[in-house]
């Protein structure tokens, strides 16, 4: 028979705030509270106080979606004043019997199967051919993606992380080009996350500032730059947007031709929401299916944005229900 062990503790943990749930049954969470990473020293002290001040002190198994890549016993939160925590330490620390961990884009790409049709929002592409592979892509803080494959004779899904953000960015316009030069003069390597993120949108908004006459030098907030952008207000900040969507088509793409994704091309992150009127009129689907001869093939795939509150918890859920049944992380 199945074990539930709930209540179980979820979360999604970010570079400033982490998220944590009770998850009470299957997908069904309460007390979900938003900390500040820098008000702990420890992820394992975020989680005692939580879980205390939350009255579930009991709860004993956990899964945590988190900005790093799982490679050993450390995670490599590089913009968390929890950078390089010790997984064991910190199952130790919180006195939980099972911890597992998990890359925030491989619970994002677990929770697909889960959401709910009202928290998808579709822009693009026919029906999704159920049993495809699934890929998810979504700027943030950084560039994440993932690819989800599911069981031919089964309802199970398995999801393969990536850190796709250290892909090497190709220009596809002259203008782009330009991008390309001053971003390289800067960093010599230019992945496509040093433009597709919180920092690439300051990154091109700076870059199409010099070109101006005289050259502008006052630097904007990512959250100033999409506001400004999509209200029309400041027309560097609303190319600095169409840039950052077209860039957005092209990498897209490239990830769909990779992993085949007829079962549908997903997009999370934190930035993508918040401007969802504006990106579902921009040119990334142009982008998307502007792959020559390709473009009738690319122009059939399903893309949806992920219109979730809590997508990472619900991956988290179903890896954390996985392990505990089947002993193994999906």
């Amino acid at each position: 028979m199945p074990t539930t062990n709930y209540p179980r503790l979820v979360s999604d943990i970010g570079g400033t705030n982490a998220r944590f749930a009770i998850e009470v049954s299957a997908y069904n969470f309460v007390k979900v509270t938003t900390l500040k990473c820098r008000d702990y020293p420890t992820l394992a002290q975020a989680i005692i106080h939580y879980l205390q001040s939350s009255g579930y002190h009991q709860v004993k198994h956990a899964a945590l979606a988190v900005p790093s890549p799982i490679v050993d016993d450390t995670l490599y939160m590089v913009n968390s004043p929890w950078h390089q925590s010790s997984m064991s330490k910190t199952q130790a620390d919180a006195n939980l019997d099972s911890l597992i961990f998990l890359n925030d884009f491989h619970a994002l790409a677990l929770s697909i199967p889960h959401i709910p049709a009202e928290n998808l929002v579709k822009v693009g592409g026919q029906e999704a051919d159920h049993g495809k592979p699934i890929c998810i892509i979504g700027p943030g803080t950084g560039l994440g993606m993932a690819t989800l494959v599911k069981h031919p004779t089964s309802e199970e899904y398995l999801a393969i992380p990536a850190e796709g953000g250290r892909s090497s960015f190709a220009a596809a316009s002259e203008e782009e080009f330009e991008l390309w030069k001053f971003v390289h003069n800067r960093f010599s390597h230019v992945s496509v996350e040093r433009l597709l993120s919180g920092p690439g949108l300051q990154l091109i908004y700076e870059a199409l500032c010099t070109k101006q006459n005289p050259p502008i030098e006052k630097m904007l907030e990512p959250s100033e730059i999409t506001y400004l952008g999509i209200t029309n207000q400041c027309f560097i900040c609303k190319q600095t947007l169409d840039h950052f969507c077209r860039i957005l088509g092209t990498t897209a793409s490239n990830l769909a031709c990779v992993t085949n994704s007829f079962g549908g091309v997903y997009i999370g992150g934190g930035i993508i929401p918040q401007i969802l009127d504006y990106f579902i009129n921009s040119d990334f689907h142009a982008r998307f299916v502007d792959k020559g001869r390709y473009r009738t093939y690319l122009a059939k795939m399903p893309i949806y944005v992920i219109a979730h509150d809590y997508p990472a918890m619900l991956g988290s859920s179903y890896a954390l229900d996985t392990y505990l049944n089947k002993h193994y992380i999906p």
